[in-house]
């Protein structure tokens, strides 16, 4: 449960430097208008797929989901943000864009902390060696699919020549796929490309800054 729960405050630290770094303004991807909260961020396991091969039921989010509402379309739409019970769906249809930011941002930091303090009261569980073996497989497979939506977020702003957050983004999906261990020869060669495309981002952002034509320094009022 406690590594669940890491994945998860894992999973809003990302949405929160989503939300932060204008993840949900208007791009050449999203030329119609802003990407949707959660379901066009790393948070949605369907994430740069729109084919959408993953059901909602897999989204970590649903734990946020009331569950009477776990059926309806874009469940994520009915997480409660504020106190006074409003949701995302709420704020498209009642409040503006910053509104909604503010309110998510607000979540966010308050989800996180209290992920942050239950992770550290929690006592390490008992379990049979057959069941912490299952358990540490699927933690390593949640942390390889989150780094693959980081890797995925990073090649879309490699595409728009913004290289810093690419930069930013790569190191942290390197960071994720590391946490997950080992899972084999493809896991691997998943890790290699990853550290590859950082590598080359990385190359670009040297050049970048080598190209920059220096300051010049104003010319001085004489008397």
């Amino acid at each position: 449960m406690t590594q669940d729960k890491q994945v998860l405050l894992e999973l809003l630290r990302l949405e929160l430097k989503f939300l932060e770094t204008g993840g949900y303004e208007a791009s050449p991807q999203t030329p119609w208008g802003h990407p949707r909260v959660f379901e066009g961020s790393p948070a949605c396991p369907n994430f740069g797929n729109p084919n959408r091969p993953h059901p909602c039921a897999e989204c970590a989010l649903m734990s946020f989901v009331p569950g009477e509402l776990k059926g309806l379309p874009s469940p994520c739409r009915f997480i409660q943000l504020t106190d006074k019970g409003e949701t995302i769906d709420y704020f498209y249809r009642y409040g503006t864009k910053l509104e909604l930011e503010e309110a998510l941002s607000g979540w966010l930091r308050r989800e996180i902390t209290r992920l942050e303090e239950g992770i550290e009261a929690a006592s390490r569980p008992q379990t049979s060696e057959n069941s912490s073996h299952s358990a540490e497989r699927e933690r390593q497979e949640q942390w390889m699919a989150f780094a693959g939506n980081l890797c995925s977020l990073a090649s879309l702003y490699l595409e728009n020549q913004k290289y810093l957050v690419a930069q930013a983004l790569y190191k942290h999906a390197i960071a994720a796929a590391e946490k997950a261990g080992t899972l084999g020869e493809d896991a691997r060669s998943i890790v290699s490309r990853i550290r590859l495309r950082h590598q080359v981002v990385s190359e670009l952002l040297r050049l970048e800054r080598q190209t920059q034509p220096a300051a010049t320094e104003a010319p001085r009022l004489t008397n």
